[in-house]
Protein backbone atom coordinates (compact mmCIF):
# COMPACT_ATOMS: atom_id res chain seq x y z
CA UNK A 1 0.00 0.00 0.00
CA UNK A 2 1.52 3.25 -1.17
CA UNK A 3 2.15 6.22 1.08
CA UNK A 4 0.24 9.31 -0.02
CA UNK A 5 1.99 12.67 0.17
CA UNK A 6 0.22 15.62 1.69
CA UNK A 7 0.26 18.78 -0.39
CA UNK A 8 1.06 21.69 1.89
CA UNK A 9 0.85 25.37 1.11
CA UNK A 10 3.17 28.06 2.44
CA UNK A 11 0.02 29.82 3.66
CA UNK A 12 -0.64 26.92 6.05
CA UNK A 13 2.54 27.31 8.10
CA UNK A 14 1.99 27.24 11.86
CA UNK A 15 1.59 30.80 13.29
CA UNK A 16 4.07 30.02 16.09
CA UNK A 17 6.65 28.98 13.49
CA UNK A 18 6.03 32.16 11.50
CA UNK A 19 6.54 34.30 14.62
CA UNK A 20 9.88 32.57 15.25
CA UNK A 21 10.89 33.56 11.73
CA UNK A 22 9.55 37.11 12.16
CA UNK A 23 11.79 37.63 15.20
CA UNK A 24 14.84 37.29 12.97
CA UNK A 25 13.69 39.64 10.22
CA UNK A 26 14.55 43.28 9.72
CA UNK A 27 11.74 45.83 9.56
CA UNK A 28 11.93 45.81 5.75
CA UNK A 29 11.87 42.02 5.37
CA UNK A 30 9.06 41.69 7.92
CA UNK A 31 6.97 44.21 5.99
CA UNK A 32 7.45 42.19 2.82
CA UNK A 33 6.66 38.89 4.59
CA UNK A 34 3.39 40.25 6.00
CA UNK A 35 2.18 41.01 2.49
CA UNK A 36 2.63 37.44 1.18
CA UNK A 37 -0.86 36.24 2.15
CA UNK A 38 -3.64 36.79 4.66
CA UNK A 39 -2.49 34.03 7.02
CA UNK A 40 1.06 35.42 7.20
CA UNK A 41 -0.40 38.87 7.87
CA UNK A 42 -2.66 37.48 10.61
CA UNK A 43 0.29 35.79 12.30
CA UNK A 44 2.06 39.15 12.50
CA UNK A 45 -0.72 40.84 14.49
CA UNK A 46 0.45 41.90 17.90
CA UNK A 47 4.04 41.18 16.90
CA UNK A 48 6.46 44.05 17.55
CA UNK A 49 9.03 44.18 14.75
CA UNK A 50 12.51 45.57 15.04
CA UNK A 51 12.19 49.32 15.02
CA UNK A 52 12.88 50.97 11.68
CA UNK A 53 15.45 53.76 12.10
CA UNK A 54 15.76 54.98 8.53
CA UNK A 55 13.67 57.19 6.23
CA UNK A 56 12.29 55.67 3.04
CA UNK A 57 11.61 57.36 -0.28
CA UNK A 58 8.50 56.66 -2.34
CA UNK A 59 8.27 57.57 -6.04
CA UNK A 60 4.70 57.86 -7.33
CA UNK A 61 3.72 56.81 -10.86
CA UNK A 62 2.99 59.32 -13.59
CA UNK A 63 -0.36 59.37 -15.36
CA UNK A 64 0.57 60.31 -18.90
CA UNK A 65 -0.08 56.95 -20.55
CA UNK A 66 3.60 56.02 -20.86
CA UNK A 67 3.67 53.61 -17.91
CA UNK A 68 2.81 49.94 -18.27
CA UNK A 69 1.79 49.78 -14.61
CA UNK A 70 0.20 53.11 -13.79
CA UNK A 71 -0.43 52.18 -10.17
CA UNK A 72 3.07 50.95 -9.31
CA UNK A 73 5.32 52.84 -6.88
CA UNK A 74 9.01 52.43 -6.20
CA UNK A 75 10.41 52.41 -2.65
CA UNK A 76 14.03 53.27 -1.91
CA UNK A 77 15.36 52.13 1.46
CA UNK A 78 18.79 53.74 2.10
CA UNK A 79 19.34 51.64 5.22
CA UNK A 80 19.25 48.40 3.20
CA UNK A 81 22.15 49.00 0.79
CA UNK A 82 19.98 51.36 -1.30
CA UNK A 83 17.69 48.52 -2.36
CA UNK A 84 14.67 49.46 -4.45
CA UNK A 85 11.30 47.71 -4.00
CA UNK A 86 8.22 47.82 -6.18
CA UNK A 87 4.66 47.46 -4.91
CA UNK A 88 1.84 45.71 -6.74
CA UNK A 89 -0.10 47.67 -9.35
CA UNK A 90 -2.77 49.68 -7.52
CA UNK A 91 -4.61 50.69 -10.68
CA UNK A 92 -5.32 53.86 -12.60
CA UNK A 93 -7.30 55.50 -9.76
CA UNK A 94 -4.22 55.46 -7.55
CA UNK A 95 -2.08 56.88 -10.34
CA UNK A 96 -4.56 59.76 -10.66
CA UNK A 97 -4.31 60.51 -6.94
CA UNK A 98 -2.00 63.05 -5.36
CA UNK A 99 -0.03 62.76 -2.12
CA UNK A 100 -0.56 65.76 0.16
CA UNK A 101 1.45 64.70 3.23
CA UNK A 102 3.21 61.79 4.94
CA UNK A 103 3.56 60.62 8.54
CA UNK A 104 5.19 57.39 9.68
CA UNK A 105 4.03 54.60 7.34
CA UNK A 106 1.01 56.58 6.18
CA UNK A 107 0.28 58.77 3.16
CA UNK A 108 -2.46 61.39 2.92
CA UNK A 109 -3.90 60.96 -0.59
CA UNK A 110 -6.38 63.03 -2.61
CA UNK A 111 -8.12 61.20 -5.48
CA UNK A 112 -9.29 62.72 -8.77
CA UNK A 113 -12.72 63.39 -7.24
CA UNK A 114 -11.15 65.52 -4.45
CA UNK A 115 -11.80 62.87 -1.77
CA UNK A 116 -9.11 62.29 0.87
CA UNK A 117 -7.91 59.07 2.45
CA UNK A 118 -5.03 57.97 4.67
CA UNK A 119 -3.20 55.05 3.05
CA UNK A 120 -0.59 52.60 4.32
CA UNK A 121 0.91 51.01 1.20
CA UNK A 122 3.09 48.64 3.22
CA UNK A 123 0.12 46.74 4.70
CA UNK A 124 -2.62 47.79 2.27
CA UNK A 125 -4.77 49.56 4.88
CA UNK A 126 -6.84 52.64 4.02
CA UNK A 127 -8.87 55.07 6.14
CA UNK A 128 -11.45 57.05 4.16
CA UNK A 129 -11.96 60.63 5.35
CA UNK A 130 -15.29 62.50 5.28
CA UNK A 131 -16.40 64.04 2.00
CA UNK A 132 -15.74 67.77 1.77
CA UNK A 133 -19.12 69.32 0.99
CA UNK A 134 -20.92 72.62 1.40
CA UNK A 135 -21.06 74.73 3.51
CA UNK A 136 -17.54 73.79 4.70
CA UNK A 137 -16.25 73.70 1.12
CA UNK A 138 -18.03 76.07 -1.32
CA UNK A 139 -18.23 74.59 -4.80
CA UNK A 140 -16.36 77.55 -6.32
CA UNK A 141 -13.23 76.61 -4.36
CA UNK A 142 -12.94 73.06 -5.73
CA UNK A 143 -10.65 74.01 -8.67
CA UNK A 144 -8.21 75.39 -6.10
CA UNK A 145 -7.81 71.99 -4.43
CA UNK A 146 -4.96 71.15 -6.83
CA UNK A 147 -2.76 73.68 -5.04
CA UNK A 148 -3.93 72.76 -1.53
CA UNK A 149 -1.54 71.77 1.27
CA UNK A 150 -2.15 69.54 4.28
CA UNK A 151 -0.72 68.26 7.54
CA UNK A 152 -1.11 64.67 8.77
CA UNK A 153 -0.56 63.00 12.12
CA UNK A 154 -1.59 59.42 12.92
CA UNK A 155 -0.89 57.01 15.79
CA UNK A 156 0.42 53.75 14.30
CA UNK A 157 -1.21 51.62 17.04
CA UNK A 158 -4.55 53.24 17.86
CA UNK A 159 -5.15 54.79 14.41
CA UNK A 160 -6.11 58.09 16.03
CA UNK A 161 -5.45 60.77 13.44
CA UNK A 162 -5.60 64.49 12.74
CA UNK A 163 -5.72 66.00 9.25
CA UNK A 164 -5.55 69.74 8.61
CA UNK A 165 -6.25 70.83 5.03
CA UNK A 166 -5.62 74.32 3.66
CA UNK A 167 -7.46 75.38 0.52
CA UNK A 168 -6.31 78.81 -0.63
CA UNK A 169 -7.51 81.27 2.03
CA UNK A 170 -9.15 78.99 4.57
CA UNK A 171 -8.43 75.71 6.31
CA UNK A 172 -10.42 72.85 7.76
CA UNK A 173 -9.64 69.84 9.94
CA UNK A 174 -10.96 66.42 10.78
CA UNK A 175 -9.91 63.77 13.27
CA UNK A 176 -10.95 60.32 14.34
CA UNK A 177 -14.40 60.31 15.89
CA UNK A 178 -15.95 63.51 14.46
CA UNK A 179 -16.71 62.18 10.92
CA UNK A 180 -16.89 65.63 9.36
CA UNK A 181 -14.71 68.58 8.39
CA UNK A 182 -14.70 71.65 10.62
CA UNK A 183 -13.44 75.16 10.00
CA UNK A 184 -11.03 77.23 12.08
CA UNK A 185 -12.25 80.23 14.04
CA UNK A 186 -10.13 83.35 13.68
CA UNK A 187 -9.49 85.87 16.42
CA UNK A 188 -9.74 88.65 13.85
CA UNK A 189 -12.93 89.60 12.02
CA UNK A 190 -12.70 88.87 8.32
CA UNK A 191 -9.20 87.35 8.53
CA UNK A 192 -8.33 84.28 6.48
CA UNK A 193 -6.81 81.26 8.19
CA UNK A 194 -5.10 79.42 5.32
CA UNK A 195 -1.40 78.48 5.72
CA UNK A 196 1.40 77.78 3.24
CA UNK A 197 3.02 75.17 5.47
CA UNK A 198 2.09 73.41 8.71
CA UNK A 199 3.57 71.06 11.31
CA UNK A 200 1.82 69.38 14.23
CA UNK A 201 3.34 68.63 17.65
CA UNK A 202 1.18 65.75 18.94
CA UNK A 203 2.75 65.83 22.42
CA UNK A 204 1.61 69.41 23.01
CA UNK A 205 -1.35 69.05 20.62
CA UNK A 206 -0.36 72.24 18.83
CA UNK A 207 -0.46 73.08 15.13
CA UNK A 208 2.09 75.59 13.81
CA UNK A 209 1.15 77.29 10.55
CA UNK A 210 3.12 79.69 8.34
CA UNK A 211 1.65 82.00 5.70
CA UNK A 212 3.76 84.15 3.35
CA UNK A 213 4.70 87.54 4.80
CA UNK A 214 2.96 86.72 8.08
CA UNK A 215 4.05 85.46 11.47
CA UNK A 216 3.60 81.87 12.64
CA UNK A 217 0.14 81.07 13.96
CA UNK A 218 -0.45 78.42 16.59
CA UNK A 219 -3.63 76.47 17.36
CA UNK A 220 -4.15 74.14 20.31
CA UNK A 221 -6.18 70.92 19.72
CA UNK A 222 -7.13 69.82 23.23
CA UNK A 223 -10.40 67.97 23.80
CA UNK A 224 -13.24 67.82 21.31
CA UNK A 225 -13.73 71.58 21.05
CA UNK A 226 -12.62 73.55 18.02
CA UNK A 227 -8.92 74.50 18.06
CA UNK A 228 -8.05 77.65 19.95
CA UNK A 229 -5.41 80.06 18.72
CA UNK A 230 -2.61 80.68 21.24
CA UNK A 231 0.29 83.10 21.30
CA UNK A 232 3.86 82.05 22.07
CA UNK A 233 7.38 83.22 21.20
CA UNK A 234 7.06 81.95 17.62
CA UNK A 235 3.89 84.03 17.14
CA UNK A 236 5.79 87.31 17.61
CA UNK A 237 8.67 86.52 15.23
CA UNK A 238 8.60 87.92 11.71
CA UNK A 239 8.90 84.79 9.57
CA UNK A 240 8.68 85.96 5.93
CA UNK A 241 11.34 84.86 3.45
CA UNK A 242 14.41 87.09 3.71
CA UNK A 243 17.17 86.97 1.10
CA UNK A 244 19.57 88.41 3.70
CA UNK A 245 19.60 84.98 5.38
CA UNK A 246 21.74 83.80 2.45
CA UNK A 247 24.22 86.71 2.38
CA UNK A 248 27.24 87.43 4.57
CA UNK A 249 26.31 89.49 7.62
CA UNK A 250 26.49 93.15 6.65
CA UNK A 251 28.48 94.05 9.77
CA UNK A 252 31.14 91.48 8.84
CA UNK A 253 31.98 93.02 5.46
CA UNK A 254 32.20 96.46 3.86
CA UNK A 255 29.33 98.02 1.91
CA UNK A 256 30.81 97.43 -1.55
CA UNK A 257 31.38 93.72 -0.92
CA UNK A 258 27.91 93.32 0.54
CA UNK A 259 26.29 95.00 -2.49
CA UNK A 260 28.33 92.79 -4.81
CA UNK A 261 27.16 89.65 -2.99
CA UNK A 262 23.56 90.84 -3.06
CA UNK A 263 23.69 91.56 -6.81
CA UNK A 264 25.18 88.11 -7.48
CA UNK A 265 22.53 86.42 -5.33
CA UNK A 266 19.71 88.32 -7.10
CA UNK A 267 21.06 87.37 -10.52
CA UNK A 268 21.12 83.68 -9.58
CA UNK A 269 17.84 83.66 -7.63
CA UNK A 270 14.91 81.65 -9.09
CA UNK A 271 12.58 81.03 -6.16
CA UNK A 272 12.47 80.79 -2.37
CA UNK A 273 10.35 78.96 0.19
CA UNK A 274 9.81 78.73 3.93
CA UNK A 275 9.05 75.42 5.67
CA UNK A 276 8.55 74.71 9.36
CA UNK A 277 9.89 71.72 11.26
CA UNK A 278 9.93 70.30 14.80
CA UNK A 279 13.01 68.87 16.47
CA UNK A 280 13.00 65.69 18.55
CA UNK A 281 12.64 67.90 21.64
CA UNK A 282 9.70 69.81 20.11
CA UNK A 283 11.53 73.04 19.21
CA UNK A 284 10.20 74.89 16.15
CA UNK A 285 12.60 75.45 13.24
CA UNK A 286 12.31 77.81 10.28
CA UNK A 287 13.85 76.27 7.14
CA UNK A 288 14.59 78.73 4.31
CA UNK A 289 15.13 77.21 0.86
CA UNK A 290 16.44 78.81 -2.35
CA UNK A 291 16.75 77.46 -5.89
CA UNK A 292 19.34 79.17 -8.12
CA UNK A 293 19.56 79.35 -11.91
CA UNK A 294 22.52 76.99 -11.81
CA UNK A 295 20.14 74.43 -10.21
CA UNK A 296 22.00 74.80 -6.94
CA UNK A 297 19.93 74.48 -3.76
CA UNK A 298 20.63 76.56 -0.64
CA UNK A 299 19.30 75.92 2.88
CA UNK A 300 19.32 77.99 6.06
CA UNK A 301 17.88 76.84 9.42
CA UNK A 302 16.77 79.15 12.26
CA UNK A 303 15.42 78.59 15.76
CA UNK A 304 13.96 80.98 18.33
CA UNK A 305 16.59 82.57 20.60
CA UNK A 306 15.59 82.31 24.27
CA UNK A 307 17.37 85.63 24.88
CA UNK A 308 16.19 87.89 22.04
CA UNK A 309 12.97 85.98 21.22
CA UNK A 310 13.94 86.31 17.54
CA UNK A 311 15.03 83.85 14.88
CA UNK A 312 18.68 82.84 15.21
CA UNK A 313 20.54 80.90 12.51
CA UNK A 314 22.00 77.52 13.44
CA UNK A 315 24.61 75.74 11.35
CA UNK A 316 24.11 72.22 12.68
CA UNK A 317 21.37 69.79 13.64
CA UNK A 318 23.81 67.88 15.81
CA UNK A 319 22.97 64.18 16.03
CA UNK A 320 19.62 64.60 14.25
CA UNK A 321 18.48 64.53 10.62
CA UNK A 322 15.65 66.59 9.14
CA UNK A 323 12.94 64.79 7.15
CA UNK A 324 11.58 67.90 5.45
CA UNK A 325 8.48 66.24 3.93
CA UNK A 326 7.29 65.28 7.41
CA UNK A 327 8.49 68.47 9.09
CA UNK A 328 10.39 66.63 11.84
CA UNK A 329 13.90 65.73 12.88
CA UNK A 330 14.83 62.18 13.90
CA UNK A 331 17.70 60.73 15.91
CA UNK A 332 20.60 59.79 13.63
CA UNK A 333 23.47 59.10 16.04
CA UNK A 334 25.31 55.83 15.35
CA UNK A 335 22.50 54.57 13.08
CA UNK A 336 23.73 52.98 9.82
CA UNK A 337 21.95 54.21 6.71
CA UNK A 338 20.94 57.67 7.92
CA UNK A 339 23.13 60.77 7.75
CA UNK A 340 23.26 62.97 10.84
CA UNK A 341 23.18 66.75 10.42
CA UNK A 342 21.49 66.39 7.04
CA UNK A 343 18.27 67.35 5.28
CA UNK A 344 16.27 64.69 3.41
CA UNK A 345 14.78 66.66 0.52
CA UNK A 346 12.36 65.74 -2.31
CA UNK A 347 11.73 69.11 -3.95
CA UNK A 348 9.10 71.74 -3.26
CA UNK A 349 6.21 73.09 -5.29
CA UNK A 350 6.22 71.63 -8.80
CA UNK A 351 9.72 70.17 -8.61
CA UNK A 352 8.92 66.81 -7.05
CA UNK A 353 8.77 64.98 -10.39
CA UNK A 354 12.43 65.80 -11.12
CA UNK A 355 14.88 63.22 -9.77
CA UNK A 356 17.59 65.91 -9.69
CA UNK A 357 15.60 67.61 -6.91
CA UNK A 358 15.65 64.54 -4.64
CA UNK A 359 18.71 64.25 -2.45
CA UNK A 360 20.27 64.32 1.01
CA UNK A 361 21.88 67.67 1.85
CA UNK A 362 24.84 67.62 4.26
CA UNK A 363 24.74 70.80 6.37
CA UNK A 364 28.38 70.50 7.43
CA UNK A 365 29.88 70.19 3.95
CA UNK A 366 27.02 71.83 1.99
CA UNK A 367 27.29 68.85 -0.38
CA UNK A 368 24.44 66.96 -2.02
CA UNK A 369 24.12 63.17 -2.10
CA UNK A 370 21.81 62.27 -4.96
CA UNK A 371 19.82 59.08 -5.52
CA UNK A 372 21.73 55.94 -6.52
CA UNK A 373 21.67 54.92 -10.17
CA UNK A 374 19.43 51.94 -9.38
CA UNK A 375 16.50 54.36 -8.91
CA UNK A 376 16.76 55.86 -12.38
CA UNK A 377 14.56 53.99 -14.83
CA UNK A 378 12.43 54.62 -17.92
CA UNK A 379 9.30 54.71 -15.74
CA UNK A 380 7.87 58.19 -15.46
CA UNK A 381 7.16 59.56 -11.96
CA UNK A 382 4.90 62.41 -10.92
CA UNK A 383 5.85 62.90 -7.27
CA UNK A 384 8.30 61.86 -4.57
CA UNK A 385 8.12 61.87 -0.76
CA UNK A 386 10.31 60.84 2.15
CA UNK A 387 8.47 58.99 4.91
CA UNK A 388 9.43 57.02 8.03
CA UNK A 389 7.71 53.61 8.47
CA UNK A 390 7.26 52.56 12.07
CA UNK A 391 7.91 56.05 13.43
CA UNK A 392 7.44 56.02 17.20
CA UNK A 393 4.91 58.51 18.50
Amino acid sequence: MGVSKMKLSWSELCPDLLRCVYERLSFTDLTRAKSVCSSWHSASRGFLPKRNQNPWLILFPGNDGRNDNNGTCLFLFPGDKNKVYKNRDLGVDFARSRCLATYGSWLLMMDHLWNLNILNLLIGEKIDLPALTEPVMPERFRPKLKSSVACLWIDEKTKDYLVVWTIKHFQVFTKRGINTWRGFASNYVGEVTGCDHMVYNHKDQKLYGYRSCYDIRIWCFRGDDEPQEVFEAESACFTAFNYRDFLPKWWQTDDSEFEKDRALFSAEYVNGWINLALTVSGQVLKVSIVLQRSKRWLFRIHKISHVTKKWKEIDSLGEEALILDMGITVVAKHIPGIKRNSIYFSGVGCGREDLDNIFVFDLATQNIQRLPQCVFSPINFSDARWFFPGLSN
